[in-house]
């Protein structure tokens, strides 16, 4: 049984790591921008699709 939980453990922080590893390796710059009109005609040029998001702590 202990065999059993280690191992799940180990295959756990392994995956994690090497999540976390990849995902690292993949960053890529964020292209933040203010203004609609001008993400919404950038991405009409590049065939991009934009992704909004709103926040407010009400």
């Amino acid at each position: 049984m202990f065999n059993s939980v280690s191992r799940r453990i180990s295959l756990s922080a392994l995956l994690l790591i090497v999540g976390t590893a990849l995902a690292t390796a993949a960053h890529a710059e964020i292209q933040w921008s203010e203004s609609v009109e001008e993400s919404l005609s950038k991405a009409a040029e590049t065939g991009k699709p934009i992704m909004m998001d709103f926040y407010t702590d009400w």
